[in-house]
């Protein structure tokens, strides 16, 4: 009697296992639009870590909705679709909403620096307004050095010899000479 006892305690076991994985799988669609449900009524309030906890559910239960994604109706599987359309809209909205944060922290950061654009040029003007003989004297100094005879000479070879050998400074000068004079940085910004 014993053992008959235990069959059938085993055997009912056995049945509410086999009922609750059908009724549990039965039910993920339910589940899914439940979570979908609740992720549209929540997620304006989600901090970085909840999404990555919602995203994180979301996909277990999508694959366990894949697992057995052949046994639903064509009702259930209409609706895992759309609650699936519904959520992936959702994190399409939160990363433009952290796209877009980020964009106007860039923005304020590029306003900031526009800000300061006027003094700096201002500054730039200073040191070439007051140093322009400084600076012909410094392009002066470079177009008289060896190396830039010597390109200048090997530019000259390349075109059938016009130049060639430069070892007189007098071509430089006067390379340096047809330069236009140099003018305020407010008249070459102007143009």
């Amino acid at each position: 009697m014993r053992a008959i006892q235990s069959s059938i305690l085993i055997i009912l076991s056995a049945g509410l296992f086999w009922t609750s994985c059908v009724a549990s799988k039965a039910n993920i669609p339910q589940d899914i639009d439940d979570f979908v449900v609740k992720a549209q009524v929540n997620s304006a309030n989600y901090t970085k870590e909840d999404w990555e906890k919602s995203v994180a559910e979301y996909e277990k239960l999508i694959e366990d909705y894949q697992k057995n994604q052949s046994s639903y109706s064509a009702e259930d599987k209409q609706r895992v679709a759309n609650a699936m359309g519904r959520y992936h809209a959702l994190l399409l909205e939160n990363a433009l909403e952290q796209s877009a944060d980020s964009l106007k922290g860039i923005l304020q950061e590029f306003a900031d620096y526009t800000k300061m654009l006027p003094a700096f040029m201002d500054g730039f003007r200073d040191v070439f307004e007051s140093d322009t003989l400084k600076l012909e004297n410094i392009f002066s100094d470079i177009f008289a050095s060896d190396p830039v005879k010597e390109i200048l000479g090997n530019i000259g070879s390349l075109f059938g010899g016009i130049g060639g050998d430069v070892t007189d400074t007098s071509e430089i000068e006067t390379v340096v000479d047809t330069l236009p004079e140099a003018q305020p940085l407010d008249s070459l910004l102007d143009k």
